[in-house]
């Protein structure tokens, strides 16, 4: 009998200790992706050359939102170009600076990165309000018609999900077209924790930020392909594998596919050149 109940209360302990150290661990996991070290960027549009405008966009959430606004002498139309997470703005100059020599360009640092406000990334679930703001500067500015977005991962991803009317094209250069899944990818390092660990965290975005992870789809945004998508992935992608755009264009076979041979994450431009800028160039002037 004293034997059975020592049994017991190791069991017992062992169980409750586990569940404890299990929410602790998913917890700290959890904080480091919703509240990223902020990375600010060298590259800025001086460095090119450009003449760019410091500016601030609100939010309707009340964020601001640091911002540069890089105008084109003669142009009406305007690409918004949004970043990968964690990264900011100045991450995506080099690859799209191209883009200035024939439109206005807006790019914007994410909420909770670079030197925006803010204190929670979400995996584009809030940071399509910041591709709204971005939206109303331009209105607020007279850039009515014309608006194009270009964004790289989380930045396409999120491009993906909004709904802005305004929005005519959009550009997506290695987007995932659902965050469970990406996120179950990017664990699989942990092995059998993976599961758990998920799960968990998962609890904790719906319990501290009231977001469902699994509802966050940009796949599932049919009202996006109403109006021209591009899709750019390389299929040496380990991080965001290519399957992700593979799956978008098999949902919705009017987006364009372009596959880039030996291409990792983020290295699209690096390997495809000139033919990455001639073809996003022509994208734009095509549809916005």
């Amino acid at each position: 009998m004293v034997a059975d109940s020592l049994a017991f209360k190791i069991l017992w302990r062992l169980l409750f200790y586990s569940a404890l150290i299990s929410a602790v661990l998913s917890f700290i996991v959890f904080w480091m992706y919703v509240h990223p070290k902020r990375t600010v960027s060298a590259s800025r549009p001086e460095s090119f050359r450009l003449p760019a405008e410091q500016v601030e966009l609100t939010t309707a959430d009340g964020i601001k939102l640091d911002a540069w606004f890089i105008p084109h002498k003669t142009s009406k139309k305007t690409v918004i170009l949004c970043h990968g997470y964690p990264m900011d703005k100045g991450d995506i100059l080099g690859i799209t600076v191209f883009l200035a020599r024939e439109f206005n360009l807006l790019y914007f640092d994410f909420r909770a990165t670079g030197r925006s406000g803010g204190f929670f990334s979400t995996g584009g679930a809030r940071e399509v309000r910041d591709i709204d703001a971005a939206v109303k500067f331009l209105e607020d500015r007279g850039f009515k018609d014309g608006v194009g977005l270009f964004g790289f991962s989380l930045g396409g991803a999120t491009a993906l999900l909004s709904r802005n009317p305004a929005i005519k094209a959009r550009a997506l250069d290695s987007p995932f077209a659902r965050l469970a899944p990406e996120l179950d990818h990017i664990f699989l390092p942990w092995g059998p924790w993976r599961k758990p660990l998920l799960a968990l965290m998962k609890v904790w975005n719906f319990v501290l930020l009231g977001i469902n992870i699994n509802s966050v789809n940009p796949i599932d945004n049919a009202a996006a392909f109403i109006r021209p998508v591009l899709l750019v992935h390389g299929d040496a992608d380990l991080q965001v594998p290519p399957s992700n755009s593979l799956a978008i264009k098999a949902e919705y076979p009017s987006a364009e596919l372009w596959i880039v041979k030996g291409a990792g994450h983020g290295e699209n431009w690096g390997r495809a050149g000139k033919e990455y800028e001639r073809r996003l160039t022509e994208f734009f002037k095509n549809n916005i």
